[in-house]
Protein backbone atom coordinates (compact mmCIF):
# COMPACT_ATOMS: atom_id res chain seq x y z
CA UNK A 1 0.00 0.00 0.00
CA UNK A 2 1.15 3.48 -1.15
CA UNK A 3 0.30 6.66 0.50
CA UNK A 4 -0.91 8.23 -2.17
CA UNK A 5 -0.30 12.22 -1.19
CA UNK A 6 3.41 11.53 -0.83
CA UNK A 7 4.26 8.71 -2.87
CA UNK A 8 6.04 7.25 -0.25
CA UNK A 9 5.94 3.61 1.04
CA UNK A 10 8.35 3.61 4.01
CA UNK A 11 6.54 5.32 6.27
CA UNK A 12 3.42 3.68 5.96
CA UNK A 13 5.07 0.32 6.62
CA UNK A 14 7.35 0.86 9.39
CA UNK A 15 5.44 2.77 11.62
CA UNK A 16 6.85 0.25 14.98
CA UNK A 17 8.37 3.08 16.95
CA UNK A 18 7.89 1.75 20.38
CA UNK A 19 11.93 1.07 20.41
CA UNK A 20 12.23 4.91 19.13
CA UNK A 21 10.53 5.94 22.38
CA UNK A 22 12.66 3.42 24.67
CA UNK A 23 16.20 4.40 23.01
CA UNK A 24 15.24 8.54 23.43
CA UNK A 25 13.81 7.67 27.09
CA UNK A 26 17.26 5.62 27.93
CA UNK A 27 19.25 8.56 26.29
CA UNK A 28 17.63 11.21 28.59
CA UNK A 29 18.77 9.40 31.49
CA UNK A 30 21.90 11.53 30.88
CA UNK A 31 19.57 14.66 30.95
CA UNK A 32 18.14 13.79 34.12
CA UNK A 33 21.42 13.51 35.51
CA UNK A 34 22.27 17.30 34.43
CA UNK A 35 19.52 18.49 34.98
CA UNK A 36 20.84 17.52 39.30
CA UNK A 37 23.81 19.10 38.67
CA UNK A 38 21.75 22.42 37.51
CA UNK A 39 19.25 21.77 40.13
CA UNK A 40 22.18 21.29 42.90
CA UNK A 41 22.97 25.10 42.84
CA UNK A 42 19.83 26.60 44.01
CA UNK A 43 19.01 24.42 47.37
CA UNK A 44 22.69 24.25 48.30
CA UNK A 45 23.28 28.69 48.06
CA UNK A 46 21.77 29.44 50.91
CA UNK A 47 24.15 26.91 52.84
CA UNK A 48 27.30 28.63 50.48
CA UNK A 49 26.59 31.94 51.72
CA UNK A 50 25.60 31.56 55.19
CA UNK A 51 28.42 31.52 57.85
CA UNK A 52 28.27 27.96 58.36
CA UNK A 53 29.37 27.13 55.37
CA UNK A 54 31.48 24.01 54.63
CA UNK A 55 34.06 26.26 52.31
CA UNK A 56 36.95 26.95 53.98
CA UNK A 57 37.70 30.11 51.69
CA UNK A 58 34.43 31.32 53.85
CA UNK A 59 30.66 32.74 52.16
CA UNK A 60 30.25 33.83 48.66
CA UNK A 61 30.76 37.25 47.85
CA UNK A 62 28.36 38.82 45.78
CA UNK A 63 31.09 39.02 42.69
CA UNK A 64 31.93 35.24 43.48
CA UNK A 65 27.95 33.99 42.98
CA UNK A 66 27.60 35.58 39.68
CA UNK A 67 30.95 33.40 39.04
CA UNK A 68 29.57 30.52 40.24
CA UNK A 69 25.99 30.72 38.64
CA UNK A 70 27.88 31.81 35.01
CA UNK A 71 30.52 29.92 34.85
CA UNK A 72 28.97 26.23 33.19
CA UNK A 73 28.26 28.10 30.38
CA UNK A 74 31.96 28.75 28.95
CA UNK A 75 32.20 25.13 30.16
CA UNK A 76 29.53 24.53 28.22
CA UNK A 77 31.39 25.61 25.13
CA UNK A 78 33.71 23.42 25.77
CA UNK A 79 31.65 20.58 25.91
CA UNK A 80 29.81 21.66 22.86
CA UNK A 81 33.12 21.29 20.35
CA UNK A 82 34.91 18.74 22.51
CA UNK A 83 31.79 16.44 22.23
CA UNK A 84 31.40 17.35 18.84
CA UNK A 85 34.88 16.65 17.76
CA UNK A 86 34.36 13.25 19.07
CA UNK A 87 31.18 12.46 17.63
CA UNK A 88 32.97 12.83 14.68
CA UNK A 89 35.12 9.92 15.35
CA UNK A 90 33.18 7.56 17.61
CA UNK A 91 29.44 8.52 16.92
CA UNK A 92 26.55 9.85 19.11
CA UNK A 93 26.32 6.64 21.16
CA UNK A 94 29.42 6.32 22.46
CA UNK A 95 30.04 10.14 22.64
CA UNK A 96 27.10 10.48 24.88
CA UNK A 97 28.81 7.69 27.08
CA UNK A 98 31.86 9.70 27.65
CA UNK A 99 29.48 12.80 28.78
CA UNK A 100 28.90 10.65 32.55
CA UNK A 101 32.73 11.11 33.42
CA UNK A 102 32.12 15.42 33.88
CA UNK A 103 29.34 14.71 35.83
CA UNK A 104 31.08 11.75 37.84
CA UNK A 105 33.83 14.58 38.39
CA UNK A 106 30.85 17.04 39.62
CA UNK A 107 29.56 15.21 42.53
CA UNK A 108 33.46 14.15 43.22
CA UNK A 109 34.47 17.89 43.51
CA UNK A 110 31.22 19.04 45.57
CA UNK A 111 31.71 16.14 47.85
CA UNK A 112 35.21 16.42 48.71
CA UNK A 113 35.75 20.19 47.75
CA UNK A 114 36.18 22.71 50.56
CA UNK A 115 37.04 26.31 48.95
CA UNK A 116 35.40 28.37 46.55
CA UNK A 117 37.42 27.18 43.64
CA UNK A 118 36.31 23.65 43.92
CA UNK A 119 32.89 24.91 43.53
CA UNK A 120 34.04 27.06 40.53
CA UNK A 121 35.39 23.70 39.23
CA UNK A 122 32.69 21.55 39.63
CA UNK A 123 30.35 24.31 37.82
CA UNK A 124 32.09 24.11 34.73
CA UNK A 125 31.99 20.52 34.36
CA UNK A 126 28.12 21.12 34.75
CA UNK A 127 28.42 23.04 31.61
CA UNK A 128 30.65 20.37 30.07
CA UNK A 129 28.21 17.68 30.45
CA UNK A 130 24.84 19.80 29.39
CA UNK A 131 27.24 21.02 25.83
CA UNK A 132 27.86 17.74 25.55
CA UNK A 133 24.44 16.76 25.24
CA UNK A 134 23.25 20.03 23.13
CA UNK A 135 25.52 18.39 20.64
CA UNK A 136 25.08 14.47 20.84
CA UNK A 137 21.53 14.08 21.95
CA UNK A 138 19.68 16.18 19.21
CA UNK A 139 21.50 14.66 16.37
CA UNK A 140 20.86 11.03 18.11
CA UNK A 141 17.31 11.73 18.37
CA UNK A 142 17.08 13.19 14.77
CA UNK A 143 18.51 10.44 13.37
CA UNK A 144 16.17 7.48 14.47
CA UNK A 145 12.94 9.34 14.88
CA UNK A 146 9.85 9.37 12.45
CA UNK A 147 8.88 12.75 11.20
CA UNK A 148 5.54 12.67 12.62
CA UNK A 149 7.25 12.03 16.32
CA UNK A 150 10.40 14.04 16.14
CA UNK A 151 9.13 17.14 17.93
CA UNK A 152 7.82 14.81 20.36
CA UNK A 153 10.67 12.64 21.00
CA UNK A 154 12.84 15.82 21.12
CA UNK A 155 11.03 17.58 23.79
CA UNK A 156 12.14 14.60 25.97
CA UNK A 157 15.43 16.03 26.71
CA UNK A 158 14.01 19.31 27.98
CA UNK A 159 11.49 17.42 30.33
CA UNK A 160 13.68 14.78 31.46
CA UNK A 161 16.74 18.03 32.56
CA UNK A 162 13.71 19.55 34.35
CA UNK A 163 12.65 16.25 36.11
CA UNK A 164 16.13 16.04 37.34
CA UNK A 165 16.44 19.34 38.52
CA UNK A 166 13.23 19.07 40.74
CA UNK A 167 15.07 16.03 41.91
CA UNK A 168 17.99 17.91 43.12
CA UNK A 169 15.74 20.65 44.52
CA UNK A 170 14.14 18.22 46.87
CA UNK A 171 16.96 16.43 48.04
CA UNK A 172 18.47 19.36 48.38
CA UNK A 173 16.56 20.83 50.82
CA UNK A 174 15.92 17.56 52.78
CA UNK A 175 19.01 16.20 53.51
CA UNK A 176 22.72 17.72 54.07
CA UNK A 177 25.32 19.23 51.82
CA UNK A 178 27.46 16.03 51.70
CA UNK A 179 24.85 13.48 51.24
CA UNK A 180 23.66 14.97 47.94
CA UNK A 181 26.32 14.30 45.92
CA UNK A 182 26.25 10.48 47.26
CA UNK A 183 22.88 10.05 45.87
CA UNK A 184 23.07 11.80 42.46
CA UNK A 185 26.45 9.83 41.56
CA UNK A 186 24.55 6.91 40.36
CA UNK A 187 22.61 8.21 37.74
CA UNK A 188 25.03 8.99 35.43
CA UNK A 189 26.43 5.56 35.98
CA UNK A 190 22.98 4.10 35.50
CA UNK A 191 22.63 5.86 32.24
CA UNK A 192 26.09 3.99 31.20
CA UNK A 193 24.44 0.33 32.18
CA UNK A 194 21.41 1.40 30.00
CA UNK A 195 22.72 3.19 27.30
CA UNK A 196 25.42 0.55 26.48
CA UNK A 197 23.13 -1.90 25.60
CA UNK A 198 21.68 0.26 22.41
CA UNK A 199 22.91 0.12 19.11
CA UNK A 200 24.54 2.83 17.25
CA UNK A 201 22.40 4.51 14.69
CA UNK A 202 22.32 3.38 11.42
CA UNK A 203 23.69 6.28 9.96
CA UNK A 204 26.80 6.53 12.10
CA UNK A 205 27.53 2.82 10.63
CA UNK A 206 26.59 3.55 6.39
CA UNK A 207 29.67 6.66 6.85
CA UNK A 208 31.88 3.88 8.11
CA UNK A 209 31.16 0.89 5.34
CA UNK A 210 29.39 -0.80 8.14
CA UNK A 211 26.70 -2.44 6.07
CA UNK A 212 25.39 -5.37 8.64
CA UNK A 213 25.72 -3.50 11.34
CA UNK A 214 23.47 -0.67 9.79
CA UNK A 215 21.10 -2.79 8.78
CA UNK A 216 20.50 -4.54 12.01
CA UNK A 217 20.39 -1.61 13.57
CA UNK A 218 17.63 -0.01 11.65
CA UNK A 219 15.48 -2.93 12.18
CA UNK A 220 15.48 -2.22 15.79
CA UNK A 221 15.02 1.44 15.51
CA UNK A 222 12.24 0.80 13.26
CA UNK A 223 10.55 -2.24 14.83
CA UNK A 224 11.00 -4.67 12.31
CA UNK A 225 9.33 -8.07 12.96
CA UNK A 226 10.06 -9.64 9.68
CA UNK A 227 6.38 -10.61 9.59
CA UNK A 228 5.84 -10.47 5.62
CA UNK A 229 7.03 -9.50 2.24
CA UNK A 230 5.58 -6.18 2.14
CA UNK A 231 7.34 -4.84 5.90
CA UNK A 232 10.53 -6.18 4.39
CA UNK A 233 10.50 -4.32 1.04
CA UNK A 234 9.46 -1.11 2.95
CA UNK A 235 12.97 -2.12 5.12
CA UNK A 236 14.67 -2.60 2.27
CA UNK A 237 13.45 0.64 0.36
CA UNK A 238 14.79 2.75 3.75
CA UNK A 239 18.07 0.66 3.67
CA UNK A 240 18.58 1.41 0.35
CA UNK A 241 17.88 4.92 0.73
CA UNK A 242 20.07 5.82 3.39
CA UNK A 243 22.56 4.09 1.75
CA UNK A 244 22.12 6.15 -0.53
CA UNK A 245 22.43 9.21 1.45
CA UNK A 246 25.55 8.03 2.98
CA UNK A 247 27.50 7.76 -0.26
CA UNK A 248 26.65 11.35 -1.48
CA UNK A 249 26.96 12.33 1.96
CA UNK A 250 30.50 11.22 1.53
CA UNK A 251 31.48 12.36 -2.05
CA UNK A 252 30.14 16.06 -0.83
CA UNK A 253 31.61 16.59 2.58
CA UNK A 254 32.98 20.19 1.86
CA UNK A 255 31.30 22.99 2.66
CA UNK A 256 31.30 26.39 0.06
CA UNK A 257 30.85 29.53 0.95
CA UNK A 258 27.70 29.98 -1.34
CA UNK A 259 26.30 26.75 1.31
CA UNK A 260 26.26 29.17 4.02
CA UNK A 261 26.08 33.43 2.57
CA UNK A 262 22.98 33.12 0.50
CA UNK A 263 19.38 34.19 1.90
CA UNK A 264 18.34 30.53 2.99
CA UNK A 265 21.23 30.34 4.82
CA UNK A 266 21.51 33.27 6.56
CA UNK A 267 17.55 33.26 7.24
CA UNK A 268 18.20 29.54 9.04
CA UNK A 269 21.07 30.85 11.05
CA UNK A 270 19.82 34.12 12.28
CA UNK A 271 16.89 31.97 13.69
CA UNK A 272 18.79 29.52 15.69
CA UNK A 273 20.77 32.05 17.29
CA UNK A 274 17.93 34.65 18.27
CA UNK A 275 15.96 31.31 19.30
CA UNK A 276 18.67 30.51 21.65
CA UNK A 277 18.85 34.05 23.42
CA UNK A 278 15.03 33.95 23.66
CA UNK A 279 15.13 30.77 25.62
CA UNK A 280 17.57 33.06 28.50
CA UNK A 281 15.48 35.95 28.04
CA UNK A 282 12.14 34.20 29.58
CA UNK A 283 14.80 34.07 32.82
CA UNK A 284 13.95 30.19 33.18
CA UNK A 285 17.19 28.94 33.79
CA UNK A 286 17.88 32.36 36.05
CA UNK A 287 15.24 31.42 37.94
CA UNK A 288 16.59 27.48 38.34
CA UNK A 289 19.81 29.16 38.85
CA UNK A 290 18.89 31.49 41.82
CA UNK A 291 15.16 30.54 42.65
CA UNK A 292 15.36 30.56 46.50
CA UNK A 293 17.69 33.58 46.44
CA UNK A 294 14.98 35.50 44.35
CA UNK A 295 12.16 34.61 46.45
CA UNK A 296 13.82 35.48 49.51
CA UNK A 297 15.03 38.75 48.20
CA UNK A 298 11.44 39.86 47.02
CA UNK A 299 10.38 38.77 50.69
CA UNK A 300 8.84 35.67 50.56
CA UNK A 301 7.84 35.02 54.18
CA UNK A 302 4.77 33.04 54.14
CA UNK A 303 5.84 30.10 51.93
CA UNK A 304 9.36 28.32 52.43
CA UNK A 305 11.59 29.29 49.42
CA UNK A 306 12.44 25.66 49.28
CA UNK A 307 8.84 24.98 49.27
CA UNK A 308 8.43 27.57 46.63
CA UNK A 309 11.21 26.24 43.98
CA UNK A 310 10.23 22.99 44.52
CA UNK A 311 6.58 23.89 42.95
CA UNK A 312 8.38 25.95 40.26
CA UNK A 313 10.54 22.95 39.21
CA UNK A 314 7.26 21.00 39.19
CA UNK A 315 5.64 23.23 36.75
CA UNK A 316 8.09 23.20 34.50
CA UNK A 317 7.96 19.60 34.45
CA UNK A 318 4.76 20.03 33.84
CA UNK A 319 5.14 22.48 30.86
CA UNK A 320 7.49 20.38 29.58
CA UNK A 321 5.21 17.39 29.06
CA UNK A 322 2.58 19.59 27.79
CA UNK A 323 4.88 20.26 24.70
CA UNK A 324 5.53 16.45 24.17
CA UNK A 325 1.91 15.73 23.85
CA UNK A 326 0.99 19.14 21.29
CA UNK A 327 4.40 20.05 19.37
CA UNK A 328 3.32 18.08 16.09
CA UNK A 329 -0.56 19.06 16.57
CA UNK A 330 -0.29 23.14 17.52
CA UNK A 331 2.36 23.58 15.45
CA UNK A 332 6.22 25.72 16.36
CA UNK A 333 5.29 29.11 15.61
CA UNK A 334 1.69 29.41 17.88
CA UNK A 335 3.63 27.55 20.62
CA UNK A 336 6.62 29.82 20.63
CA UNK A 337 4.40 33.21 19.89
CA UNK A 338 2.37 32.17 22.89
CA UNK A 339 5.05 31.42 24.90
CA UNK A 340 7.34 34.42 24.74
CA UNK A 341 4.10 36.47 25.13
CA UNK A 342 2.71 34.68 27.99
CA UNK A 343 6.42 35.01 29.77
CA UNK A 344 6.94 38.66 28.98
CA UNK A 345 3.09 39.12 30.90
CA UNK A 346 4.31 36.76 33.80
CA UNK A 347 7.75 38.75 34.05
CA UNK A 348 6.31 42.50 33.59
CA UNK A 349 4.28 41.08 36.50
CA UNK A 350 6.34 40.35 38.59
CA UNK A 351 8.30 43.52 37.77
CA UNK A 352 5.12 45.43 39.58
CA UNK A 353 5.10 43.39 42.45
CA UNK A 354 9.03 43.92 42.56
CA UNK A 355 8.57 47.96 42.64
CA UNK A 356 6.07 48.37 44.84
CA UNK A 357 7.68 46.40 47.47
CA UNK A 358 11.09 48.54 46.46
CA UNK A 359 9.09 52.20 46.68
CA UNK A 360 7.69 50.66 50.54
CA UNK A 361 4.31 49.19 49.63
CA UNK A 362 3.20 46.59 52.24
CA UNK A 363 2.73 43.16 50.31
CA UNK A 364 2.69 40.85 53.32
CA UNK A 365 -0.24 39.71 52.41
CA UNK A 366 0.06 39.34 48.78
CA UNK A 367 3.53 37.38 48.55
CA UNK A 368 2.34 34.39 46.89
CA UNK A 369 2.01 36.85 43.54
CA UNK A 370 5.69 36.06 43.12
CA UNK A 371 5.31 32.67 42.86
CA UNK A 372 2.39 32.68 40.86
CA UNK A 373 3.91 34.94 38.35
CA UNK A 374 7.30 32.39 38.23
CA UNK A 375 5.28 29.49 38.29
CA UNK A 376 3.43 30.59 35.46
CA UNK A 377 7.16 32.53 33.38
CA UNK A 378 8.31 28.93 33.90
CA UNK A 379 5.42 27.02 32.52
CA UNK A 380 4.41 28.76 29.39
CA UNK A 381 8.74 28.95 28.83
CA UNK A 382 8.62 25.24 29.30
CA UNK A 383 5.33 24.45 27.03
CA UNK A 384 7.17 26.15 24.35
CA UNK A 385 10.18 28.46 23.56
CA UNK A 386 12.39 26.09 25.59
CA UNK A 387 11.93 22.72 24.43
CA UNK A 388 11.21 23.87 20.67
CA UNK A 389 14.09 26.11 19.81
CA UNK A 390 16.38 23.42 19.11
CA UNK A 391 13.44 21.72 17.22
CA UNK A 392 12.92 24.73 14.97
CA UNK A 393 16.31 26.01 14.59
CA UNK A 394 16.94 21.83 12.75
CA UNK A 395 13.83 22.49 10.82
CA UNK A 396 14.80 26.17 9.54
CA UNK A 397 18.92 25.20 8.51
CA UNK A 398 19.54 23.84 5.21
CA UNK A 399 20.56 20.36 5.57
CA UNK A 400 24.52 20.61 4.49
CA UNK A 401 25.53 23.23 6.98
CA UNK A 402 22.86 21.75 9.28
CA UNK A 403 25.41 20.60 11.46
CA UNK A 404 27.55 23.92 11.62
CA UNK A 405 24.61 25.86 12.37
CA UNK A 406 23.49 24.04 14.95
CA UNK A 407 26.60 24.49 16.67
CA UNK A 408 26.60 28.12 16.28
CA UNK A 409 23.42 28.42 17.74
CA UNK A 410 24.54 26.12 20.61
CA UNK A 411 27.44 28.81 20.47
CA UNK A 412 24.83 31.32 20.68
CA UNK A 413 22.49 29.63 23.38
CA UNK A 414 25.71 29.29 25.82
CA UNK A 415 26.83 33.12 25.40
CA UNK A 416 23.39 33.77 26.45
CA UNK A 417 23.31 31.89 29.39
CA UNK A 418 26.17 33.17 30.46
CA UNK A 419 25.78 36.58 29.83
CA UNK A 420 22.46 36.41 31.86
CA UNK A 421 24.01 34.17 34.99
CA UNK A 422 26.75 36.41 35.44
CA UNK A 423 24.63 39.70 35.31
CA UNK A 424 21.63 38.49 37.03
CA UNK A 425 23.37 38.80 40.81
CA UNK A 426 24.78 42.13 39.85
CA UNK A 427 21.88 44.27 38.32
CA UNK A 428 19.62 42.65 41.10
CA UNK A 429 21.81 44.87 43.21
CA UNK A 430 22.73 47.78 40.84
CA UNK A 431 19.49 48.46 39.65
CA UNK A 432 17.22 46.10 41.64
CA UNK A 433 14.65 42.87 40.90
CA UNK A 434 12.18 45.18 39.33
CA UNK A 435 14.27 46.54 36.49
CA UNK A 436 15.74 43.02 35.47
CA UNK A 437 12.44 41.35 35.49
CA UNK A 438 11.20 44.38 33.39
CA UNK A 439 14.04 43.99 31.09
CA UNK A 440 13.48 40.49 30.19
CA UNK A 441 9.67 40.58 30.06
CA UNK A 442 10.77 43.46 27.19
CA UNK A 443 12.95 41.00 25.60
CA UNK A 444 10.36 38.63 25.50
CA UNK A 445 8.57 41.00 23.24
CA UNK A 446 10.76 41.72 21.17
CA UNK A 447 11.56 38.40 20.14
CA UNK A 448 7.50 37.31 19.47
CA UNK A 449 7.51 40.37 17.39
CA UNK A 450 10.54 38.56 15.39
CA UNK A 451 9.01 35.09 15.37
CA UNK A 452 6.09 36.77 14.21
CA UNK A 453 7.68 38.32 11.33
CA UNK A 454 10.41 35.90 10.11
CA UNK A 455 9.86 32.57 11.57
CA UNK A 456 7.81 29.91 9.14
CA UNK A 457 5.81 27.05 9.85
CA UNK A 458 7.65 23.73 9.98
CA UNK A 459 5.57 21.15 11.56
CA UNK A 460 5.21 18.02 9.76
CA UNK A 461 7.73 19.02 7.38
CA UNK A 462 10.44 16.11 6.70
CA UNK A 463 14.17 17.52 6.50
CA UNK A 464 14.35 16.65 2.93
CA UNK A 465 11.22 18.74 2.46
CA UNK A 466 12.69 21.21 3.86
CA UNK A 467 15.95 21.33 2.08
CA UNK A 468 13.61 21.72 -0.87
CA UNK A 469 11.91 24.63 0.02
CA UNK A 470 15.28 26.30 0.87
CA UNK A 471 16.34 25.31 -2.43
CA UNK A 472 13.45 26.87 -4.20
CA UNK A 473 13.72 30.07 -2.10
CA UNK A 474 17.39 30.20 -2.96
CA UNK A 475 16.57 29.65 -6.98
CA UNK A 476 14.38 32.85 -6.69
CA UNK A 477 16.83 34.92 -4.66
CA UNK A 478 19.56 33.80 -7.21
CA UNK A 479 18.64 32.23 -10.36
CA UNK A 480 20.30 29.32 -9.77
CA UNK A 481 19.46 26.10 -7.83
CA UNK A 482 21.71 24.63 -5.62
CA UNK A 483 22.44 21.16 -4.55
CA UNK A 484 21.49 19.91 -0.53
CA UNK A 485 22.43 16.92 -0.15
CA UNK A 486 20.19 15.14 3.21
CA UNK A 487 22.80 15.05 5.79
CA UNK A 488 22.67 11.42 7.55
CA UNK A 489 22.94 12.98 10.70
CA UNK A 490 19.54 14.97 10.87
CA UNK A 491 17.66 13.23 8.49
CA UNK A 492 15.16 10.79 9.83
CA UNK A 493 12.55 8.81 7.44
CA UNK A 494 10.13 11.27 5.05
CA UNK A 495 6.78 11.46 6.00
Amino acid sequence: MRDKNKGNVTKVRLQNVGNQYFAVLIANLICIGHGNLLGWMSPSLPTLLSETTPLKTGPLNNEQLSWVGSINSIGALCGTFSTGLLTTFIGCKRAMIFLTLPSLIFWVLVFIGDTYYHVLIARIFTGWTGGGIQTTLILFTSDIANDNIRGRLGCFTPLARNIGILMAYIVGAAVNYFIVPCIFIFIPILFVVCFSFLPNTPQYHLLRGESKEAEDSLKFYKGFKGKNDEESNALNEEFERLKSIAHEKKADEKIDPKDIFNKAAIRGLVIGVVLAWLTQLTGTFIFSTYAVLIFKKVGVSRIDPYVASIVMACVQIFGSFCTTQISDHLGRKFLVLSSLFGAAFGLCSFAMYAYLGHVGFDLSSYDWIPVICLCFVIFIASAGIIPLAVVCTVENLPSKIRTLGLTISTFGYNFACFTCLKLFPLLMEMIGLHCCMAILGIGCILGALFVFTVMEETMGRSLEQVDKEVARVHKKSYGQLPTYVPTVETCPDKK
